[in-house]
């Protein structure tokens, strides 16, 4: 059995003798390369079709709440997992380094699943909330698969705005300059940026993807006052001060930012008016 490839404990279900027994005869017998790829071959498919009761299922104790419906809340906290979180085989994690942020991930996912995460902290100051639940962890992935077609065919106004909100907090900042204002929303998937910017457009916003697919850009007044009526960013979201390439060297909202952006268009051209001549005066 051994010259024809047969593994340890293949003879050793076949012949019904000990283990140690075995090894004894064999052991100075090996296998070649062939056989060796035919016994994990065999192993893998045996793996494969062995039923396994728990799997998707939370050990015995750890159990969670599943929403019947979409909600306000529960598209809140889904897509924070899609853009600032992670969805993993035996859970979901959620990263930040705002301290309110974590806070009210965390007691959300309380309210609404009756779960509660572990929490660390990183050395880069970044918090992480994690939630061991594997059957969360499926959850979570099927109402991520689900969410867009829910957004453009059901959901109401609020929630697309809901949506919105949690994706610019987590993926966008806000910039400007004496000559550039703009909102930008950062994420690998196309296809999530033309979701993103077909969203926009529901509320009369108009988005441009750049080149590489990766990024959303949100410039001119009348774009800007809008994303800022309708969207805007949360409260007590924090701009990273100590960023080195980071304009701004204080803790200061990204909102405030935004508000500050919008004002700039007048505020840069009221010296421009100063050296305009009166339609009553002459050039000499």
């Amino acid at each position: 059995m051994r010259l024809e490839g047969c593994s340890l404990s293949e003879i050793f279900i076949c012949t019904k003798l000990p283990k140690t027994t075995v090894y004894g005869y064999i052991r100075n017998i090996p296998l070649t390369s062939e056989h060796k790829r035919r016994i994990e071959q065999r192993r893998k498919e045996l793996f494969k079709n062995r039923i396994n009761p728990r799997k998707g299922k939370c050990r015995p104790g750890r159990v969670f709440v599943k929403p019947e419906s979409w909600s306000n809340e529960l598209i809140h906290i889904i897509a924070h997992f899609m853009f600032d979180g992670s969805i993993e085989k035996h859970g979901c994690v959620y990263y930040s380094s705002n301290k309110y942020q974590i806070s009210h991930i965390k007691d959300l996912a309380e309210k609404l699943f009756g779960v509660k995460p572990t929490y660390r902290m990183r050395n880069n100051k970044v918090g992480v909330l994690s939630f061991y639940y594997v059957e969360l962890a499926n959850y979570v992935r099927k109402k991520k698969g689900e969410i867009f077609r829910y957004l453009k065919n059901e959901a109401p106004r609020e929630e697309k705005r809901t949506f919105l909100q949690a994706f610019f907090d987590d993926e966008g900042n806000i910039y400007y300059n004496k000559d550039k204002r703009r909102v930008r929303g950062y994420q690998r998937s196309k296809k999530v940026l033309e979701e993103i910017k077909d969203l926009l457009r529901e509320f009369g916003i108009e988005g441009k993807i750049n080149k590489n697919g990766n990024e959303i850009e949100i410039s001119q007044r009348e774009n800007l006052i809008k994303f800022a009526n309708e969207i805007n960013f949360s409260p007590r979201l924090y701009i990273n001060p100590f960023r080195k390439n980071g304009i701004w060297k204080k803790k200061i909202e990204k909102r405030k930012i935004l508000k500050l952006a919008i004002k700039s268009y007048l505020n840069y051209r009221r010296p421009i008016q100063q050296f305009l001549p009166s339609p009553s005066s002459s050039l000499v």
